[in-house]
């Protein structure tokens, strides 16, 4: 449901919930909605190594239920500089351990 706050299920369920929860009135009374920051994911690159990539998913408008899932770095990290040499540089298999090398090296600057 996410942002589409006309969604008919939407308004039916949150209208079931404050009526049937004193609780769930309360926290919806105070409007306290927030961004929720992207789950951490680690993975290990056969030519950068080590990665620490940040999960989004964000629902697809029109669908049912359909969802893109997006992962990136945090900015001015060692992961997005080791994501930057892999887009910039064709990295044949030969040369795998150098790239892991290098993006060792920026993570433990």
């Amino acid at each position: 449901m996410g942002g589409d706050v006309d969604d008919p299920r939407f308004i039916e369920l949150t209208g079931e919930l404050t009526l049937a929860s004193p609780r769930f009135r309360r926290l919806w009374a105070r409007h306290e909605i927030r961004g929720q920051r992207g789950t951490p994911i680690r993975l290990r690159h056969p030519q950068v190594g080590e990665l620490t990539l940040n999960r989004e998913r964000l629902g697809v408008g029109g669908t049912d239920g359909l969802m893109m899932i997006v992962y990136h770095p945090d900015p001015g990290s060692a992961d997005a500089d080791a994501l930057a040499l892999l887009a910039s540089a064709d990295l044949p298999a030969g040369r795998a351990s150098a790239a892991a090398h290098h993006a060792e090296g920026a993570r433990n600057r």
